[in-house]
């Protein structure tokens, strides 16, 4: 970068001590608790449920309360740590079951993120087991399970007072509706999901079958409703040698995956940058066009919200924006993107003395997301790098 980019982006870094002082409020033009807020994107996506069977009579015994937390507590972790790393998101749990999706199946191309969606359920059935023995070292029943999953256009929202997203449509509603199908400890899925997934390389490494339902005649509507609620069984063979062989081309694509993110271009790298001071959008903008990324920059920040959800929110691979700015700061732009996008990956450039509010309402923001102005064109371009390539 050239030295007079370098002695402009000095001078329009520099804040007074006052500046620096100015204390950002999160709850500014805040709705009221609770309220929900639909976020003005929707998508079709992979959707699922997962509840324990018979919950209530397990626990009716259960005198301690203690006990009876260490129950759900084995259950709901142990599958919140499954979805996540088959690159699920919990929308959130209701005493005995999870709601989760999978935000990357937007994209019917995404075979592997599709596939990562049946392995995550039969993973879950897997577990069972482990368990089980868990449960049983600490006196408590063991446990049984079943698990739903849709695809479908889905609604997007977010709960205000907790900054945390809910997610409507036809297939939380079909979910709720087949979960009961399932039998114990088993993995069902809807035909507008089987629909896609026959399309996939890897449908043949997995057994499907058809779930027969009763025609009750007492209901006109019940033909219809067989067919819309048209649902199948999905499990692993039993052939050890063929699970061994999926399981080894499942990581060989995830390596293969990885190696290619690597391995990327900067020229390949889509940054979204927001700051509504003009002349410090234009310096940070000089400088990451000069290493070759991609830049698309707004000084509005509801014109980036617009742009970030109706382009494709997994068009940007990171996103850059200040705290504080007229209409709708970070915070809000950081949980709308969050719903759109969870895996978007965003850093904080900001002169205000407000990063322990921010640390408090998002855990999962670290330290290390935020840059304190001023900020060195080099800092700048080494946090983008390790954010990108991380």
């Amino acid at each position: 970068m050239n030295k007079k980019l370098a002695d402009y982006l000095e001078n329009k870094n520099s804040t007074t001590k006052d500046e620096s002082k100015i204390h950002l409020s999160l709850k500014e033009d805040s709705p009221q608790d609770n309220q929900i807020t639909f976020v003005d994107f929707s998508n079709n996506y992979c959707v699922c449920i997962i509840d324990i069977i018979d919950s209530t009579n397990n626990t009716y015994d259960i005198l301690e309360s203690k006990k009876i937390k260490q129950y759900y507590s084995v259950f709901l972790n142990t599958m919140t740590s499954i979805i996540s790393r088959h690159g699920g998101k919990v929308v959130k749990n209701a005493g005995d079951n999870l709601l989760y999706y999978f935000p990357s199946t937007m994209n019917e191309s995404n075979h592997l993120d599709f596939q990562n969606v049946i392995e995550c359920g039969l993973s879950m059935i897997d577990a069972k087991d482990q368990m089980d023995l868990l449960l049983d070292l600490n006196g408590l029943p063991p446990i049984n399970y079943r698990i739903s999953a849709s695809y479908g256009k889905v609604e997007l929202a977010i709960v205000a007072n907790s900054h945390s997203g809910d997610i409507f449509g036809t297939p939380v509603n079909i979910c709720s509706k087949i979960n009961h199908l399932a039998s114990s400890n088993q993995m069902i899925i809807h035909r507008d999901l089987y629909q896609v997934i026959k399309e996939m390389p890897y449908f043949d490494d997995y057994v499907f079958e058809e779930i027969e339902r009763k025609n009750h005649g007492n209901d006109h509507h019940s033909e219809n409703n067989r067919n819309v609620y048209t649902t199948y069984s999905v499990r692993r063979f039993e052939d050890i040698n063929k699970q061994k062989e999926i399981e080894s081309k499942i990581l060989e694509l995830h390596a293969e995956r990885k190696r290619i993110n690597q391995n990327r271009n900067n020229s390949s790298f889509n940054i979204l940058l927001i700051d509504d001071d003009k002349d410090i959008l234009f310096t940070y903008s000089a400088i990451i066009k000069s290493q070759g990324f991609k830049i698309t920059s707004f000084s509005n920040p509801y014109k980036a919200l617009n742009d970030f959800s109706t382009t494709n929110p997994y068009l940007y691979d990171l996103v850059i924006m200040d705290i504080r700015m007229p209409g709708i700061n970070g915070i809000k732009l950081y949980s709308k993107f969050r719903i759109m996008n969870p895996n978007v990956k965003i850093l904080f450039i900001s002169a205000l003395d407000a990063v322990w509010e921010l640390l408090s309402l998002f855990p999962e923001i670290n330290d290390s997301d935020i840059l304190r102005k001023p900020v060195e064109s080099q800092q700048l371009l080494d946090k983008i790098n390790i954010a990108l390539r991380k």
